[in-house]
């Protein structure tokens, strides 16, 4: 029987995987003359194609309820949209690329934050989440390096 990877293996992976997409944003960009909002698009065209092959869920699963799907798209027309668009756009004109992902990445700090909390208001709703101080101080840890890079800019 194959045990699935753990999240922090899994995590990892992305890390590796996700460093030379934003490089090749401004590289796209410089040599190609394909705007971030035009390599964003068809970035996520392939990420949504791969995710549906490869995804492990099987195809047939992923149109779940109509109310489901629709609440989900309004998510990423918004949210992800502005979201992504804004950081895409950020990475192509910042004086390194990763700076402007570091400082998206301190969402990490408010997701650490809601998990716990949601976790315990509305646990019907939302899983439970690991806390405690030495987990905290990390994230406090990456929080502080953000505001450094924030001031620095």
């Amino acid at each position: 029987m194959s045990q699935n990877p753990s999240w922090f293996f899994q995590s990892l992976v992305a890390l590796i995987l996700l460093a030379p997409i934003w490089l090749l944003i401004g590289f796209f960009e410089r040599n190609f003359k394909i705007h971030s909002q035009v390599f964003v698009v068809w970035y996520f065209l392939g990420v949504a194609i791969a995710s549906a092959f490869f995804g492990g869920q099987g195809v047939g699963k992923l149109i779940p309820s109509l109310w489901s799907v629709t609440t989900i798209l309004l998510i990423g027309l918004t949210l992800g949209g502005v979201a992504n668009i804004q950081l895409f756009k950020a990475v192509a004109v910042a004086p390194n690329p990763g700076l402007p992902v570091a400082i998206a990445n301190g969402a990490s700090v408010l997701v650490f934050l809601s998990a716990f909390v949601l976790s315990r208001l509305l646990p019907n709703y939302f899983n439970s989440a690991k806390w405690d101080w030495y987990t905290f101080l990390g994230v406090i840890l990456t929080f502080s390096g953000v505001g450094i890079i924030a001031i620095r800019r």
